[in-house]
């Protein structure tokens, strides 16, 4: 399930600890059921052993027993994604995005994915949010930041309609 922050107003998922978008306490916060766990660690095996479509089976899995975990949706994107299923990978990240609307990796990969798909106008508000909610608490990731700036950059560059 999902509710909103008490702080913010923000959706947040009652298997995330803090709101993602303004870092309050979550105080629905209810730990994953063992099975869900469960699912999601086979998942993630299959995922690194470049199972794909086991691991999406898994994510859709933990999924039905629990659609509140963000993860699940995230990385069952990541699987879509590695097989070229970008609609379907997008309308994962969406529903991560909704169970986790302040953070800036969930809009990073938004971008890409509309980036891979054509879409660059949406690739670029995605990645412009990603940005925004980095500054907003950034974290020692340089990396991810120069990733952020590069894809904003390219974009730029393009003509978009």
């Amino acid at each position: 399930m999902s509710g909103q922050c008490e702080g913010c107003g923000a959706n947040v998922s009652d298997s995330d600890a803090v709101c993602s978008f303004c870092g309050m306490k979550n105080q629905a916060y209810r730990q994953v059921d063992n099975d869900v766990n469960y699912l999601l660690e086979e998942a993630m095996a299959a995922y690194q052993n470049e199972q794909y479509a086991m691991a999406i089976n898994y994510y859709n899995q933990s999924i039905a027993l629990d659609p509140s975990v963000a993860d699940a949706y995230f990385y069952l994107a990541a699987s879509y994604t590695v097989l070229k299923r970008y609609e379907e990978a997008i309308k994962a990240m969406e529903k991560a995005k909704e169970l986790r609307p302040g953070s800036a990796p969930i809009f990073f990969n938004l971008g890409m994915l509309h980036k891979l798909s054509g879409r660059k106008a949406e690739a670029r508000k995605n990645y412009e949010m990603a940005l925004a909610l980095f500054k907003k608490e950034p974290s020692s990731n340089k990396g991810f930041l120069k990733n952020i700036e590069k894809e904003i950059g390219e974009l730029k560059r393009w003509k978009l309609f």
